[in-house]
Parts: structure tokens; C-alpha cells; sequence
């Protein structure tokens, strides 16, 4: 497990060593680890870099590359696809030369297209991410807040499977959306998939295959909802890498001696569970579409 605290001073250097990762530019993406770290500049300014927070609570960060347009490929692809890919986003922001502060896991929300200057000055295309903290898409706190989407979450208690899948495969919004917005889909979209990694599991644990061990007050077989490649236990993920299972086998993907084998297999599981699901769907949809063009 990644072993940062929030507020922290880092040695950037030391952060490498530990965890590996690109030593250049703004964006590392580390290959033993399903982590993607974002280092901020305030020297990035004069490259058209706009870092920073907004009045909605977001933290905006702009793409890789100093000259000429930037692209959707290589790192600003890899923030684009955090999600789907199953790799967590930390946020550093830096402090001095070769030091950095740890601002927190973030999850990308929404990314828009823009323009500023390059490392010549010449005017080009940006691109800037907008991050929420994963700790701002907190149930409690988002519930109490927002009257709308209590009866979002409520309706998605009632949705179907297919319903529930088409929501979670939902991706990231590209600036059709206010930002306020774009954090309150992210966070229903996460919910959505907690919701059917559950209705998946038809009340048996997806690692060991046993029926739940009791049943919730309102009835519900209780099962845990694990992320399979992140390192936190929380927030908005994609249905390949989550897995409603029992919390016996719950503590043991995160704590036996076996843990990496274990969730390797895990994952091999689910996805083949979504293939089949996936194709389920598609013949699902075509007959929808036949019936009602028959009537």
C-alpha cells in the first residue's frame, strides 16, 4: 500500500525511488503500482499551466506538454482513463525545488479542452482536468447536502442490472457539463456500481463463491463492494475492477500473505463475469429495440 499522509513534504526523488514512475514532467505513472502521481508547478504558468482550485471544490490540472497542441495520448490519456484502468490519482503540488506536498487522492470528474501558450508563447490547445478529492464523494457527507441526488440514490436501490451497468460504464465527461455537476454524476456513477456489483453477486461472494453470511435489516444479503486494483478501499472505480464479496474474503484480499495472487484471480473471475454480462446486454438491448419497433 502507498504509504503517503496528506500534507505531507516529500523528497520527489525519494518518492521515485519507492515507488518508481517517470522522474520528469507533471505526470508519473509508476508500472508496479495501479497509481498515477500528478505533480503541480507554479512554474508551469508560463507554459499556459493554470493549476489550482475552484469555488466548486475542484482542482484543476492542466495536461502534459510544453510546445504545440497538447493530445489525448500518454499521460493526459492516462488521467483521462484513471477509472476504467483501475489506477487511483495522487495529487502533489510542489513546494520548493526537488520537494513536494501531498494534496491527496483525486478522482477525474470531467476534462475540457482550452487554450494558452506553449514554451514558445505560441497560442495552442490544453488540456485542463478537473479532480475532486475522493474524500469529497463521501455518501454521509453528499446526502446531507443535496436533496436531488438523495432521490438519485434512492432510484438507484430500485434500478435493474442492465440499468445499473449502462450507468457505471458511464465515462468521463468532457466539458458538456458544469463542474458542480460533473462531481454530483461521478459521484451517482460510483454508487450506481456499488449498486450492481451487489445485484451481480445474487447474494453469493464473487472470490470464494459462498452464499452471504446474514442478511441486512432491510433484508439484503451483506456483502462487502471491493476494489480490486486500488490501493484505498473507496470512491468510484469501473465494474471490471470491483467485486461485492464476503468480509472474510474481504480482509484477505487486502491483508493475506497470498493477497496479490489472490486478487489477480479475483479479477480474472469478474472479468469474465462481465464478458459474458456484457454479451447478455448487447442480445438484451437488440430485442428491446425489435419489440418496440414491433409495436
Amino acid at each position: 500500500m502507498l504509504e503517503l499522509i496528506p500534507g505531507q513534504v516529500y523528497r520527489r526523488e525519494e518518492l521515485h525511488q519507492k515507488y518508481g514512475g517517470q522522474r520528469q514532467g507533471g505526470i508519473s505513472t509508476p508500472s508496479e503500482y495501479p497509481v498515477i502521481f500528478l505533480f503541480s508547478s507554479p512554474k508551469g504558468q508560463k507554459f499556459g499551466y493554470e493549476d489550482g482550485w475552484t469555488r466548486e471544490g475542484l482542482y484543476v490540472y492542466t495536461g502534459e506538454g510544453q510546445q504545440g497542441d497538447m493530445t489525448l495520448t500518454r499521460g493526459n490519456l492516462a488521467i483521462a482513463t484513471h477509472v476504467e484502468n483501475g489506477r487511483d490519482l495522487h495529487l502533489f503540488e510542489q513546494v520548493k525545488p526537488g520537494w513536494v506536498r501531498y494534496i491527496g487522492q483525486m478522482i477525474c470528474v470531467k476534462y475540457e479542452w482550452g487554450e494558452g501558450p506553449d514554451l514558445k508563447g505560441h497560442t495552442r490547445k490544453i488540456i485542463r482536468f478537473y479532480l475532486a478529492p475522493i474524500q469529497s464523494l463521501d455518501t454521509t457527507s453528499i446526502l446531507e447536502e443535496d436533496l436531488e441526488l438523495r432521490k438519485g440514490y434512492s432510484e438507484l436501490t430500485r434500478m435493474p442490472l442492465e440499468d445499473l451497468r449502462e450507468m457505471a460504464l458511464q465515462k468521463v465527461s468532457k466539458g458538456s457539463v458544469d463542474h458542480r455537476e460533473a462531481k454530483r454524476r461521478e459521484w451517482l456513477r460510483s454508487q450506481a456500481i456499488r449498486r450492481y456489483a451487489l445485484q451481480r453477486a445474487q447474494g453469493r461472494c464473487e472470490a470464494c463463491d459462498q452464499p452471504a453470511p446474514f442478511r441486512t435489516p432491510e433484508g439484503e444479503p451483506f456483502l462487502e463492494v471491493h476494489h480490486i486494483r486500488r490501493l484505498s478501499d473507496g470512491g468510484p472505480d469501473h465494474p471490471e475492477w470491483v467485486a461485492a464479496i464476503c468480509p472474510n474474503c474481504h480482509r484477505r484480499a487486502h491483508y493475506a500473505d497470498d493477497a496479490k495472487e489472490f486478487n489477480e484471480k479475483l479479477a480474472r473471475k469478474i472479468q469474465e463475469k462481465e464478458k459474458w454480462l456484457s454479451k447478455r446486454g448487447g442480445a438484451e438491448s437488440e430485442r428491446r429495440i425489435s419489440a418496440s419497433l414491433a409495436s
